[in-house]
């Protein structure tokens, strides 16, 4: 009985994790810490963005970790991107936006089997149509072209 209970909590934490993360509906305490810098991004200014997210404090270390990367990555700095994808994936292996951006980031760097082992996680863990599976399948498509 108490392994089906851990089970179901473990179960109920990846469902909010993964909503979290997937849709930027973070909870309220996430959400007053890591929006001035998603505006930022949205204002498509990544270096004042990554500048932001390197002095945040109190927000969820895999998605602080995920969004550097995607600033880093959005400035064509790969090499730190890779790394902040990296630790994000350390800290939550299924983090979906990281499995999606590092996805995005494999196809800008040519590793197209990478992508798509990104790609095949991101299905298993959230199936075929959350918004991270979709906009990279959409990505591996395009690159594909």
């Amino acid at each position: 009985m108490l392994k089906v209970i851990l089970m179901a909590a473990a179960m109920m934490s990846f469902v909010t994790t993964a909503s979290a993360v997937g849709s930027s509906d973070y909870s309220s305490s996430t959400v007053s810490v890591l929006q001035p810098a998603e505006q930022l991004l949205k204002q498509r200014r990544y270096a004042d963005a990554y500048q932001k997210l390197a002095s945040i404090n109190g927000a969820p270390e895999d998605d602080r970790q995920n969004l550097l990367g995607f600033s880093a990555r959005k400035q064509g700095k790969f090499d730190l991107a890779g790394q902040h994808y990296e630790e994000a994936l350390a800290l939550n292996p299924r983090h979906l936006g990281a499995l999606e951006y590092q996805g995005e980031l494999f196809l800008e760097l040519g590793q197209f089997k990478k992508a798509q082992a990104n790609l095949s996680k991101l299905m298993q863990y959230c199936g075929s149509e959350c918004d991270e599976t979709k906009a990279l399948r959409k990505a591996i498509g395009k690159a594909l072209q």
